[in-house]
């Protein structure tokens, strides 16, 4: 019988403070484009940095764990959780950019200089594929007292614009810009069709879900990750041609509605 070698090992997993104390000027985002601030007239999006964000994501969190109901991770006990959850999901993996979302304060009566932004959310670019010019906003976790704004409206419309406007309009000029959600997630797939995006089909049993969380389908008995539910992915683009063609005017008229 033939012989194979085979020497891979699982990567170390990160320590529980990880990044805490690294200054922003000397963390590495590890992201495969170019990293930048994204700027609507009424929100930031900052690239997560754990030093300056990682307390503020447990807080907003902690405070509403409801908002990560859909996303495939289990809600965050304590700042340990927060710091491996960044380093493992946002930046050891070099197709993802996870991004703080900042805005006026809850009911401002005008506008507030950006520096007194304050924590809204993450929406993360992720999925980011060089080669085949493929980006998603994903992890789209807009907190409570933000629903119903401007916040998710903008900082998705920021994303797509990143994503798919040509490099002579700031933009990384990709070709395909996807939205994949829970086929249980209907808010999140009518936010797409809002957008502009066109529903393309489900994907079955793409994920094991963390024990606990709500899926389509119940998990493979008597295998590993037993006891995960298996969640059915909900597919959904808008393509560089599409975006030249109408959708981009469609979204920046919803921006500039809210």
């Amino acid at each position: 019988m033939t012989t194979y070698i085979n020497n891979h090992t699982a990567p170390t997993p990160p320590t529980r403070d990880s990044h805490l104390t690294t200054p922003p000027q000397e963390y590495d985002l590890n992201y495969v484009f170019d990293v930048k601030e994204l700027r609507s007239d009424k929100v930031e999006l900052r690239p997560v940095i754990p030093s300056l964000h990682a307390q503020l994501i447990l807080d907003g969190y902690s405070r509403s764990p409801e908002v990560l109901r859909w996303l495939g991770f289990a809600p965050f006990r304590d700042l340990g959780d927060v710091l491996v959850w960044i380093e493992n999901t946002c930046r050891r993996a070099s197709d993802t950019l996870m991004l703080a979302i900042f805005t006026q304060p809850p009911g401002a009566k005008s506008q507030v200089d950006t520096k007194d932004y304050v924590f809204a959310g993450i929406i993360g670019m992720i999925a980011s594929n060089y080669q085949a010019m493929i980006c998603e906003p994903g992890y789209i976790m807009i907190l409570p007292e933000f629903h119903r704004t401007h916040v998710q409206t903008h900082a998705t419309g920021l994303v797509m614009h990143r994503i798919l406007d040509h490099p002579s309009q700031g933009g990384l000029g990709l070709r395909r810009c996807q939205w994949i959600t829970t086929t249980l997630n209907v808010a999140s797939q009518n936010a797409a069709k809002r957008l502009g995006y066109t529903h393309e089909g489900v994907l079955r049993c793409m994920r094991v879900l963390p024990p606990g969380k709500e899926g389509a389908r119940e998990g493979r008995q008597d295998v590993r990750q037993s006891d995960g539910q298996v969640r059915d992915d909900w597919y959904a683009s808008v393509t560089w041609y599409e975006w030249e063609g109408g959708v981009r005017e469609h979204v920046d008229r919803l921006m500039n509605r809210q």
